[in-house]
């Protein structure tokens, strides 16, 4: 009997060592905030109220709204890792600034990349949602000395002058790696393609656009990708999490849970790719870069919508 009974205890504990933190996070009465850019607060707001779960499906091709696609993103892994406490998003006026109300607990989870995450004890890291080299950009130029069309492809950078912002440190490392004639930091984003459009400057990094030339626009200002060369971002990005959040490492392991369900389904890849992140139309265009680690390409199936 006695042997009957310890056994029946030691499988109790058991069970409620591997359920425990799944019934625990059902049961806390808290919501998870997210911090969200005013930019694209109110898109995320309406979002997060909307009963209708078709805004957080990543199903609208060419939406840019990646605060959006990351709190989809997030909102889906917590519910497939077995967390069932709402994600509420609260108004941040950048990055850096969200970057400090998670490791200050008035915030609880944001994405970023590795780099920014490590090293800081105030916080976790998740799994990837992005992994190194899967995030794609082009060279671009402006249209008026870069013909798209043209069909030449330059074979490098290094006769051209780029130009990018000092405090983007992945795109300054990868701009330092392909080695360019001279490289110059822009305050701001107009400043950058100001610049370029004075001819003080030949290139700058940017995402791949939806549009037809795949080019982008600043003031009147407008850039497009050379032909045929792309660069891959040497970094991954995860989520950030708060150790001041209640059951922060429990919560990071169910978003962990959710995080390889959700690419294992191909719900990541699409959000990528309808966001414009991963850009389908230059996957056959060379990478003048090839310092990131090689991505398992076979878990990046795009499901139909």
């Amino acid at each position: 009997m006695r042997q009957t009974l310890a056994v029946f205890i030691l499988a109790t504990s058991i069970m409620s060592f591997a359920h425990g933190p799944e019934s625990v996070l059902a049961s806390e009465n808290q919501v998870i905030t997210f911090p969200v850019r005013d930019a694209d607060f109110a898109a995320v707001q309406s979002c997060a109220l909307d009963e209708n779960p078709a805004c957080r499906q990543c199903a609208n091709h060419g939406s840019s709204n990646i605060s959006l696609m990351n709190y989809s993103i997030l909102h889906h892994a917590l519910q497939k890792g077995g967390v069932t406490m709402p994600l509420r998003p609260v108004p941040s006026p950048n990055s850096e600034r969200s970057r400090v109300m998670v490791a200050d607990g008035s915030a609880d989870i944001k994405s970023d990349w590795a780099f920014n995450i490590e090293n800081n004890d105030a916080v976790l890291k998740t799994a990837p949602i992005i992994l190194a080299g899967e995030l794609e950009k082009g060279l671009y130029g402006h249209r008026g000395i870069n013909d798209l069309s043209a069909g030449s492809a330059i074979k490098d950078a290094k006769d051209l002058r780029g130009v990018s912002i000092r405090n983007w440190r992945l795109d300054w490392q990868v701009m330092e790696d392909l080695t360019p004639k001279s490289l110059i930091s822009a305050p701001t984003v107009k400043q950058m393609f100001a610049l370029i459009d004075l001819r003080r400057a030949d290139f700058t990094l940017l995402e791949f656009s939806s549009e037809p030339d795949m080019g982008r626009e600043i003031d009147g200002i407008r850039l497009v990708p050379f032909a045929g060369v792309k660069v891959s971002l040497p970094e991954s990005q995860h989520f950030m999490v708060s150790r001041k959040l209640p059951h922060a490492d429990e919560i990071v392991d169910a978003v962990n849970r959710g995080i390889k369900i959700l690419r294992d389904e191909g719900f990541i890849r699409r959000c990528l790719v309808n966001s414009g992140m991963i850009n389908q139309r230059v996957e056959g265009w060379r990478t003048l870069n090839q310092t990131m680690p090689p991505f398992d390409k076979a878990s990046l199936t795009v499901p139909s919508n």
